[in-house]
């Protein structure tokens, strides 16, 4: 997805254990990016859709618990990324979406056509927006027909295509969905103070890549209390602050292991890098989340 999306600005890391799957299928309709997205892991996506547009997203399929920037996400919730705003999205074990990435401008005018509201309004979320089954179950087959057709138009080209028009009608209904819904009630005060605690955490976490937090320690250094930082990690993420950071270092080395040459680098050396001191552990760790030993992903070039 990062080479594949390359006008985005986005990192993903594995947050559940074995072998990856997924697909990715994109498509752009004009200015709009549509893509349909699987993952069959949960996966932890930080970053930034393209300059001057707003990210949306609504699950086809998901089972368990997915958490955006705090807030607990369901099966008929869309996600709305802000334009130019950070995003942290946690997807839950299996998750099947369709994603969105609108220009503002074409967005603002879908929403003034709709409602009498500031489109303003709609520009300005980043937040996730509780559908009623109805109206997502709309959103969902306007967007599966779009993708449909953008399958069938690559088998016969020849035939006049009606994709522009299929794009802007699920386009529309999100633009209606939005401007008629309300954002979910929870305080915002709290979901920034607990979405800036994970991400102090992770901040003392980069500067100390070779050791191994403790709870103590980063409780001392955010200067708050177990019980809080706890409450933080498992809204925004649903997981302890220890075993969240220790998927984000073992992401690390995954991520060093496959770019580096197996000549000149072994593979204790990321790991301890990295603060895995007990290098048998860090093997049964590596081998359990991503389903093969670390020596197999350094091997691999």
């Amino acid at each position: 997805m990062e080479q594949a999306l390359s006008a985005w600005d986005h990192e993903y890391q594995q947050m559940s254990p074995g072998v990856f799957r997924g697909g990715l299928f994109h498509t752009q309709a004009g200015s709009t990016g549509i893509f349909r997205n699987r993952w069959e892991r949960a996966i932890l996506y930080q970053g930034t859709p393209p300059q001057g547009t707003v990210a949306l997203a609504i699950s086809l399929a998901q089972e368990g618990e997915a958490h955006w920037m705090g807030e607990f996400v369901g099966i008929d919730d869309i996600i709305v990324q802000q334009a130019g705003k950070q995003g942290e999205y946690l997807s839950t074990p299996l998750w099947d979406s369709v994603v969105f990435a609108i220009p503002e401008v074409d967005l603002a005018r879908h929403v003034a056509d709709l409602s009498h509201d500031d489109p303003e309004n709609v520009l300005s979320m980043h937040r996730v927006v509780r559908l009623t089954p109805q109206v997502a179950a709309q959103i969902r087959m306007a967007s599966l027909a779009y993708l449909d057709a953008v399958q069938y138009y690559q088998m016969h080209p020849s035939e006049p295509s009606r994709l522009s028009e299929l794009a802007d009608a699920a386009v529309e209904k999100i633009a209606h969905a939005l401007a008629s819904s309300q954002t979910v009630s929870r305080s915002q005060l709290t979901l920034d103070r607990r979405n800036k605690l994970v991400r102090k955490a992770k901040e003392f976490s980069m500067r100390h890549v070779d050791q191994s937090p403790r709870i103590g320690e980063l409780c001392r250094e955010l200067a708050v209390s177990e019980r809080t930082l706890r409450h933080a990690f498992h809204d925004v993420a649903g997981i302890s602050p220890l075993d969240y950071l220790k998927m984000l270092r073992l992401n690390r080395v995954k991520r060093a292991l496959s770019e580096a040459d197996p000549t000149e680098v072994l593979v204790k050396q990321v790991a301890y890098s990295n603060g895995f001191t007990h290098l048998g552990q860090f093997c049964r760790d590596y081998r359990k989340q991503f389903g093969e030993p670390p020596s197999r992903t350094l091997r691999r070039i």
